[in-house]
């Protein structure tokens, strides 16, 4: 059997979004290793093949250090054969790396819009793919292609977006992958990935990316090992997803309602932490829901205590106070007027009006009894 790895998206050089600096800047870093641990991954596993199906660096960002690092890399596991499909991020023009850098003899990087192949004959396989030659590609470049030799293991390396409406990066519609003779279409462009699917007798599924970059990416990040064979133009198969991520994101919706003052909220937030498990490899967004009591004072300061077992905890206050509306609604004072004008705001069919309506009247109702709200 052909032992293939197929990831996608690492965008080397990209920057990092958390709220900490020194740790966005170490995520930055860490992306490098983990990018490490994959290649150290093939060399220790014997992988024939590597397929990077686009946006392997940021184009605009990528460094001369991050060139050499690849070069060394690939020429550091001469026996695996490494197949590049430029994405929108990385795209191959002659100003990029892909043109100007000299790659060791082991690598293959697909430079033009039109669909073509790459043979292995010493492991029965063919490769197919394309080049984003520009941030954007409006057409799929294998619709009503395909492979020409069926006895092979034939494989695609694209970077696209599955869609049915024909818009989006380089639009591919699932009837395009059904008709399209391959066996495995190893695609890019979508970081949260996919499990492997099937569309008539061809698999295909998102890598998604090394390691997520921002709480837009969240959960555990890596690669799709692959084990295909041919036997008569039959496929044999097995998949299944490594995880490569050194760190990731998280996002959890605590519903801390009746609360009535932080060490209500607390325990909640860390039961949640608890049960799923989370440590020093994830970075945590708490989002706080819930009708709670209008004295409720919730500070970043109060979670210091929870901080400590995660890389990073980020909290959002999203609760609502409790209020008596049939107490503000008959109140005769300036309080009473001011929820009135707040209503239509407040009962809208529109959550962040909602939402802002409810905010507008906590921050409100506190100053006009003399308090300072603290919030985040």
């Amino acid at each position: 059997m052909v032992k293939i790895l197929h990831c996608a998206d690492i965008h080397l050089d990209a920057p990092f979004v958390c709220g900490d600096k020194m740790k966005s800047e170490l995520r930055r870093n860490e992306l490098f290793a983990t990018f490490s641990s994959m290649i150290n991954y093939v060399k220790l596993n014997g992988i024939d093949l590597v397929l990077i199906s686009g946006d392997l660096f940021e184009s605009e960002n990528v460094t001369r250090d991050t060139s050499a690092l690849l070069v060394r890399a690939f020429a550091d596991n001469p026996s695996c054969r490494f197949v590049i499909s430029p994405g929108n991020h990385d795209p191959y023009t002659t100003d990029s790396v892909y043109a100007k850098v000299k790659f060791p003899p082991n690598v293959y990087i697909f430079n033009s819009p039109v669909l073509s192949g790459l043979s292995f004959d010493d492991i029965n396989v063919d490769v197919y793919g394309y080049a984003f030659t520009s941030s954007e590609m409006e057409i799929n470049p294998f619709k009503g292609m395909g492979p020409a030799r069926p006895g092979r293991v034939n494989l695609l390396c694209a970077h696209g977006e599955l869609t049915q409406s024909g818009k989006g990066v380089c639009p591919i519609d699932i009837d395009d992958i059904r008709k399209s003779g391959f066996d495995y279409v190893a695609l890019g462009h979508i970081h949260s990935g996919s499990e492997v699917m099937k569309a008539g007798d061809t698999f295909y599924a998102y890598s998604g990316c090394l390691e997520g970059r921002d709480f837009g990416e969240c959960g555990i990040k890596g690669a799709i090992y692959c084990e295909l064979e041919k036997d008569r133009c039959e496929l044999i198969s097995n998949f299944k997803k490594i995880r490569f991520c050194k760190r990731r994101y998280e996002i959890e919706r605590v519903n801390v309602s009746g609360a009535q003052n932080i060490s209500d909220v607390l325990p909640a937030v860390k039961e949640r932490i608890e049960e799923k498990e989370y440590g020093r490899d994830t970075l945590l967004r708490v989002i706080l829901e819930g009708d709670v009591s209008p004295e409720l004072v919730i500070s970043k300061s109060a979670f210091t205590s929870l901080e400590d077992g995660l890389f990073y905890l980020e909290t959002v206050n999203r609760t609502r106070p409790f209020y008596d509306i049939g107490k503000l609604a008959n109140d005769p004072t300036v309080r009473g007027a001011f929820y009135e004008e707040l209503k239509p705001m407040l009962e809208s069919e529109d959550e962040k009006e909602r939402e802002l309506a409810y905010s507008a009247l906590k921050y409100g109702l506190s100053a006009l009894g003399g308090n300072n709200v603290i919030d985040f």
